[in-house]
């Protein structure tokens, strides 16, 4: 049995197909943004009024070593992502974050 689905405009233009065998669908739980922010529609990138520019406002910590480094990034968003070296080396909040901890490269990291 499959089902055909109402789809917005967005996804139909980002090419999700509306058809879906009915073992893949589930019951809708509304989001609950304050448990769990960021995930609405219209904050995902290309969907709705979603602010044109996200840029990073701090780091506030790292893991790893090496190439498994890994900075813990906060959005403009509120969003938080871990991110890797390769992703934040551009960044003044890694030059930030850097002076904060004392060190001049990320690979002098504790």
């Amino acid at each position: 049995t499959t089902f055909e689905l109402d789809l917005p405009r967005e996804l139909k233009q980002r090419g999700i197909h509306n058809v879906f065998h009915a073992l893949l669908l589930r019951p809708h739980v509304t989001n609950d943004d304050a448990r769990f922010p960021g995930r609405q529609l219209g904050q995902l990138p290309g969907f709705k009024d979603v602010p044109e520019d996200w840029f990073v406002t701090d780091i506030t910590r790292h893991s790893g070593r090496g190439r498994e480094l890994l900075f813990e990034v906060t959005w403009s968003t509120g969003q938080v992502t871990w991110e890797r070296l390769r992703e934040v080396k551009h960044l003044a909040a890694l030059e930030s974050y850097l002076q904060a901890m004392g060190v001049n490269k990320p690979r002098d990291l504790p």
